[in-house]
């Protein structure tokens, strides 16, 4: 049976994995086993992913598991704290494997949950998919002042991703060219100045998860090839800035 060795964790590169033939016993586990196993592990954070799987004992269940059952592959992985971007390289993502709220489904209103005069929802309409099987786009507008709209773009993507301070919001933007096809670029709204900042850099399917002191922190197509997005608006070539 081949087992899969690689460098350091932490930078998984696929050109370093190369296999190593061993035989391993072992039979099918379920998630509590699974769970069990990895939490009986001493000094996992210190390990390579190729000694966190055999030291675990995990590592026949987990190449069984990639053939026949990704998704308890993907137990196996979460168990052993493989980062969700060493996940994807290894086994691939689906639609039903992204964690909510995604581009394929995120709810139709994100509030910033301040309760002063900077009080701020986020309300998307029309959301359809952008083609078939593919994430969904629409019409977004910001309420606040309880009844004041601000119309961000009519081909807004999700999630959007509120600033820890809930002053600023990251919202992916859909836009389509002859040459580039349909991508997005990130557009960041700041309620201070009631302004929209749109940025150059262009992206396939944004799915954001973190933003903080101007960083926002997420992955670029989650499904395919995913990549991880590192973002400093302060550093960042802007499109323009609407106000």
């Amino acid at each position: 049976m081949a087992q899969w060795s690689f460098g350091k964790y932490g930078s998984l590169n696929l050109r370093t994995l190369h296999p190593v033939n061993v035989t391993t016993n072992y039979k099918k586990m379920d998630k509590e086993e699974i769970y069990k196993k990895a939490n009986e592990l001493v000094g996992l954070s210190g390990m390579t992913g190729n000694e966190r799987l055999c030291a675990s004992g995990l590592i026949g269940e987990f190449e069984r598991c990639k053939k026949e059952d990704k998704h308890k592959a993907r137990i196996i992985l979460q168990a052993l704290r493989f980062d969700e971007l060493s996940i994807s390289r290894l086994i691939g993502n689906t639609i039903a494997d992204l964690k909510y709220p995604n581009a394929w489904d995120f709810p139709p209103e994100n509030s910033n949950r301040r309760t002063d005069t900077n009080k701020a929802i986020l309300h998307y309409s029309n959301l359809n998919e952008i083609a078939m099987g593919a994430p969904l786009g629409g019409i977004c507008k910001l309420l606040y002042k309880e009844s004041e709209k601000i119309l961000i773009d009519k081909r807004c993507g999700g999630p959007a991703i509120w600033e820890d301070s809930k002053l600023k919001v990251v919202i992916p933007i859909w836009e389509s060219s002859f040459f580039s096809g349909t991508f997005q670029r990130i557009g960041v709204f700041d309620l201070t100045t009631y302004s929209l900042t749109k940025y150059k850099k262009k992206f396939r399917v944004l799915d954001l998860r973190f933003f903080n002191n101007g960083v926002i922190r997420g992955y670029d197509s989650p499904i395919h090839r995913m990549r991880e997005v590192n973002f400093d608006i302060n550093k960042e070539r802007i499109i323009n800035t609407l106000v």
